[in-house]
């Protein structure tokens, strides 16, 4: 019983943190993406505008519009600092779990299951969450 219910724990456990690394790393490609649409928009703003007698920094704060996509510019671009560094906490610690989990392997798997059973719930761990327990990688 004791076996079973920690192959249960680590299971939620790493499902749960899988879960959570995709949510992270989702919003961080908006964010990517949002940063990738204003530079787009200010750089087609600029080049209405801009000449060879004009400075580029009096044509980007010369309006309103321009100034607001520059904010926007630069909060996208920090949230997406912070969620490349919060991603990479979250991974850190979806492959402490993962590692950990195939290392004791031979531990969890000897009296618990056969190794049909075991061999089905790699398969359904790797192709429903995308959690590869075979081997490291």
């Amino acid at each position: 019983m004791g076996v079973q219910s920690t192959i249960e724990e680590m299971t939620k456990e790493l499902i749960t943190r899988k879960q959570a690394w995709d949510h992270v790393e989702r919003t961080k490609r908006y964010y990517v993406w949002s940063v990738l649409g204003v530079c787009g928009m200010l750089v087609f703003l600029l080049s209405q505008t801009v000449d060879a007698k004009s400075l580029p920094h009096e044509e980007l704060l010369a309006s309103p519009v321009r100034i607001l996509l520059l904010l926007v510019l630069v909060i996208c671009m920090l949230r997406m600092i912070a969620l490349t560094k919060k991603a990479t906490k979250k991974e850190k610690e979806f492959e402490s779990l993962r590692y950990e989990f195939i290392d004791r392997d031979g531990d969890l798997w000897i009296k618990s299951r056969s190794f049909q059973e075991k061999e089905a719930f790699l398969k359904e761990m790797n192709d429903q969450y995308g959690i590869n327990l075979y081997y490291f990688h």
